[in-house]
């Protein structure tokens, strides 16, 4: 009976902490239509590539993505919640680590594959001194592919081995600086077209890279008025008490539904060598759903790849 006291003081102590009543505050004081929107954008980015793949062979393919997409749809959700919650320093950063990990699920699946390491000029000029020499990644995978060929073959049909076989970049501190960082990225993927149609619009270093470093990062690096404290005051809340703030919200809102738009862009290139006749109506019919919840790029993107 003691240990169960103790079990329900801290069950409520924790759900308390949680602050689940500002979850209810939050969705009657904000634009709700905006929650709601970059609410189901999360799972509509979760469910298009359900409807794509079609056979473990295609999941196999495509698995190095796939492993960071499931990730970053868990850590969308869980910055949504934290929003409602009143926790906006929590929620950017976690949206910030959300897109990152839809950016590097997005690389590493396309350095892969022979097509696309082939064309990763950004990538081969980046790189660091290891030893008495300049290494790049490609450097380091082609020399792994040359002392196994094998490799390459099996890195193509299960693209997921990459992360085997790139570990030891991690756990050594000279090795790991020829790990491009998140702007050598976003102009790799700039260069296989990964953004497209984003791209056609707008410059991605510009709308992805620059808010993502810029604007979800002030949260990461605590600027004064990204702490909750600092926007409190800001709105001249009490500044020591998890309040609701409407602006905050709705604007945090805007940019969960551009990450996720930026998002399904990236999954919809991806993914886009799986696209047979059936997805493609499907896609279509799908529309009207990408539509309404105002996914701009993604609706392009749709277009595009129903009509040709």
């Amino acid at each position: 009976m003691a240990e169960d006291s103790i079990f329900r003081k801290a069950f409520s102590h924790c759900l308390k902490e949680l602050n689940i009543p500002n979850i209810a505050i939050s969705l009657q004081k904000c634009d709700f239509e905006k929650i709601r929107k970059a609410h189901d954008s999360i799972h509509e980015f979760m469910l298009i590539p359900t409807r794509l793949i079609s056979s473990n062979e295609d999941f196999q393919a495509k698995s190095a993505f796939l492993i960071y997409h499931n990730e970053a749809f868990d850590q969308a959700h869980r910055s949504l919640l934290e929003s409602l919650s009143g926790y906006y320093n929590a929620a950017y950063i976690l949206l910030r680590n959300t897109l990152e990990l839809i950016l590097k699920g997005a690389f590493w699946e396309c350095i892969v594959h022979k097509k696309y390491r082939d064309r990763a000029e950004v990538i081969k000029k980046t790189g660091a001194k290891i030893g008495k020499s300049k290494m790049t990644l490609i450097d380091w995978l082609s020399d792994i592919i040359r002392k196994k060929p094998s490799i390459e073959d099996e890195l193509e049909k299960t693209s997921a081995g990459i992360y085997d076989k790139i570990s030891p970049l991690f756990e050594d501190e000279a090795l790991r600086k020829i790990i491009p960082n998140v702007k050598s990225i976003v102009k790799q993927l700039t260069d296989w077209r990964i953004f497209d149609p984003i791209q056609d619009i707008i410059d991605p270093v510009e709308y992805v890279y620059d808010f993502y470093y810029r604007e979800l990062s002030a949260d990461v690096h605590v600027a004064p008025d990204k702490t909750n404290i600092g926007r409190r005051l800001l709105a001249e809340k009490e500044l020591f008490e998890i309040e609701v703030i409407p602006d905050e919200l709705n604007k945090y809102a805007e940019a969960l539904l551009r990450v996720m738009d930026i998002g399904i862009v990236i999954e919809l290139n991806i993914l886009k060598d799986l696209i047979n006749e059936e997805s493609k109506k499907w896609l279509d019919k799908r529309l009207v759903v990408i539509t309404e919840l105002e996914l701009n790029y993604t609706s392009t993107k749709i277009v595009e790849m129903t009509k040709r």
